[in-house]
């Protein structure tokens, strides 16, 4: 049952997070949004993640759990109100609401599965963050045109999912957590949590504008790369653990940023579908492996603080899921194009994957 529940928390947390990628296309199209406002109707989503985050990073462990059903219904009538909303300005409220909605049942499911993991630090559950992706994305394909219907058929399956998701069991996770000191600034950590951030803004800008970039006049096989992009972000949560326990965190988490930055460069330079394939794989390949690599790291990099470590660096990766759509969507308002735009996300996510570069021979 606790599987189960889990699949459904991911399939809601699509609805309140992902599927916004292969529906903004239609959404620009219809409402003449350029760039730069679709970019805020990303950042908004990742604006609303951050703020479900920190309000639950200050209330007690166990109370997690009865977050859940708040999140759910932010991300239910998130999604409803897409579709009803007239207006830019309700639509950066609704994607705001249905982000913190997302992140309540995110952080839900993770303290669920967390009293029936083997340790604290498994991050198996990440993998359904690809399958939330890949089921929001096949449920709204027929819908891409009609971007109202889509947001509804959204809705109604988060609410087909909702009798599952109310079925996560309670209670503390490993039981409370000890107070923490602050994590020490030390170089490796700073360059980390760099290299976090910049992830953070490639992701978000790239994430955001995926579909729109390769769409061009073929939408439906540009949303099912995106597709694609989830199926191969469920599969690489234990290919890149095999990779981290032959070579060390930190260099796991060094290819893992080049592959990233390589995944959005070939979107930016070739949108075409068939291109978007293979850069979907990739992009896919990285864009949870990253999150699976670089909370352990930051754990292992502040063993006095390992919560408040992992809470800092995701609260600066937060802050870049939030800067990147508008920067890139306006960047590429400036060059002529969101594939020109792109260009820019990729520069950050190589950046990423260099600021790591002095730490390659540490053994952690």
């Amino acid at each position: 049952m606790l599987a189960a529940a889990l699949l459904a928390t991911a399939v809601a947390q699509g609805v309140g997070r992902f599927v916004i990628t292969p529906l903004l296309p239609g959404m620009r199209a219809a409402a003449g949004l350029d760039a730069a406002q679709a970019g805020l109707v990303g950042a908004l989503n990742f604006a609303g993640y951050l703020a479900g985050s920190l309000w639950l990073a200050g209330r007690a462990h166990e109370g997690r759990f009865g977050a859940v059903p708040l999140g759910l219904a932010l991300v239910l009538g998130g999604a409803a109100a897409m579709a009803l909303a007239p207006a830019l300005a309700p639509w950066l409220a609704a994607r705001f609401a249905a982000g913190c909605g997302g992140a309540l049942l995110f952080l839900g499911a993770l303290d669920a599965y967390a009293r029936h993991a083997p340790t604290p630090a498994d991050v198996r559950p990440l993998a359904g963050v690809g399958l939330g992706i890949a089921a929001t994305g096949l449920a709204v394909l027929p819908w891409l045109a009609d971007w109202r219907a889509g947001w509804l058929v959204a809705a109604a399956l988060g609410l087909a999912a909702a009798p599952l998701v109310l079925r996560l069991p309670a209670g503390a996770a490993h039981g409370t957590p000890a107070r923490e000191p602050p994590p020490a600034h030390s170089g490796p950590m700073l360059r980390f949590a760099l290299s976090y951030a910049g992830y953070g803004f490639a992701f978000g800008a790239a994430g955001t504008f995926f579909v729109n970039v390769v769409s061009g006049g073929a939408l439906r096989a540009a949303a099912l790369a995106w597709v694609v992009v989830g199926l191969c972000a469920a599969a690489s949560i234990p290919l890149w653990a095999r990779v981290r326990r032959r070579t060390s965190g930190t260099r796991a988490l060094f290819a893992a940023n080049a592959i990233h930055a390589l995944s959005i460069l070939l979107v930016a330079l070739d949108p075409r579908p068939l291109t978007a394939l293979g850069a979907g794989v990739l992009f896919g390949g990285t864009v949870v492996a990253i999150t699976a690599l670089g909370l352990p790291l930051a754990r292992a990099l502040a063993p006095r603080s390992p919560r408040r470590a992992a809470a800092w660096v995701t609260a600066l990766f937060g802050i870049g899921n939030i800067v990147g759509p508008p920067a890139v969507g306006w960047l590429g308002e400036r060059l002529g194009s969101l594939a020109h735009g792109l260009y820019g996300a990729a520069l950050v996510a190589a950046l990423a994957a260099l600021v790591l570069v002095p730490d390659l021979r540490r053994g952690i």
